[in-house]
């Protein structure tokens, strides 16, 4: 008798840590990435100190729901872009790089080609920006003189 409660006892136990991990920690992930994408995008439209603050705020928070996260490529395009707004450029080209292992998305080119360029690294980015416009040919209008030359001939555009 004793032994049939304690598997029983052990069966509830090892279903209510297996609903834990496969239900209660992505759902309280992706409630976070709500939440943070929301503050990054008041972070990208404020001054210079409110946006530091939010997006310190915002690379902890990451950094807390990380485990539940590390196959999604939305937390790490939050984490690179406020990466980006606290100058941290080459962890934000890393965590572009670590999202597009997951996932291959234009924007993720597109980021991850502009980091490149503030870095100074011009063929990486144009090569990475063109994948983008290749992706989606729209991209090139955000860019601007020689870089959008020199991307939409990469691209093999028009």
């Amino acid at each position: 008798m004793m032994l049939r409660i304690s598997a029983r006892t052990v069966a509830l136990i090892a279903a209510a840590v297996a609903i834990h991990v496969v239900c209660v920690r992505p759902y309280r992930g992706n409630l976070a990435l709500r939440e943070i994408s929301q503050r990054s995008e008041a972070a990208q439209g404020s001054d210079a100190q409110s946006a530091a603050i939010l997006a310190r705020q915002n690379l902890d928070d990451l950094d807390r729901v990380a485990a539940a996260r590390r196959l999604d490529p939305a937390w790490y395009m939050l984490y690179g872009a406020n990466c980006e707004l606290l100058d941290r450029l080459p962890a934000a080209a890393d965590a572009y790089t670590r999202a597009l292992r997951i996932d291959d998305r234009p924007e993720l080119y597109f980021n991850r080609g502009m980091v490149l360029l503030h870095l100074q690294r011009e063929n990486a980015a144009i090569a990475d920006l063109a994948r983008a416009a290749r992706f989606d040919p729209s991209t090139v209008e955000h860019l601007e003189g020689d870089l959008r030359e020199r991307v939409t001939a990469a691209a093999g555009l028009k």
